[in-house]
């Protein structure tokens, strides 16, 4: 029996569900930004059609809306929550914190993500109160590490704001900064 040349169709992909679709979106924004993401261009990264799209969403603005949805969530929640559940001091919290940006291949397209979500936040009003509400939920918890690590509460303040201002720039540098550590130090003061 002769063996048949591998066909150029592909194989029915398995179902997809919506958070798969949502991934596909927010590596397309790490990318490319929000105009990558595309029904089209995602439906073929996904080897599916675009029916599978239209299945889980309305339309690409229910994606976007989903999309913000699922950044608020791990932008905060996730990694606050997981930071919380150590035994380490305030400062501990900090110092790894501060280190998240460049900790991982994970970390590093998380930090592509926002920064394509804060780009987009420029010319869209949901995309920017989700920005706003992240950016609000941050500083609370950057102040209440910084009370809790002996800041009066308006010291907590300002040091929470350039803890957040120094690890917001920090993502966005090409190269690690050579004086990270330096800032850390600095911002760690009591």
């Amino acid at each position: 029996m002769e063996a048949r040349p591998p066909s150029s169709t592909p194989a029915p992909a398995a179902p997809l569900d919506a958070p798969a679709w949502i991934e596909a979106a927010m590596d397309a924004l790490a990318e490319g930004g929000i105009e990558a993401v595309r029904v089209d261009p995602l439906a073929k990264r996904l080897g599916v059609t675009r029916g599978s799209f239209y299945w889980h969403f309305k339309d690409r603005a229910a994606l976007h809306a989903a999309m913000l949805k699922a950044w608020r969530e791990r932008a905060s929640y996730t990694v606050f929550n997981r930071v919380e559940r150590s035994v380490e001091s305030a400062e501990d919290r900090l110092k790894r914190i501060f280190a998240l940006p460049k900790s991982s291949a994970r970390s590093v397209r998380a930090a592509n993500i926002e920064l394509a979500i804060r780009m987009w936040a420029q010319r869209d009003r949901e995309a920017a109160k989700a920005v706003r509400h992240i950016d609000h939920t941050r500083l609370r918890y950057f102040t209440d590490l910084y009370r809790r690590h002996g800041l009066n509460d308006e010291e907590a303040k300002a040091r929470a704001y350039l803890f957040y201002a120094s690890l917001i720039a920090q993502s966005m540098f090409a190269d690690d900064f050579r004086y990270a550590d330096l800032a850390q130090q600095q911002l760690l003061k009591k």
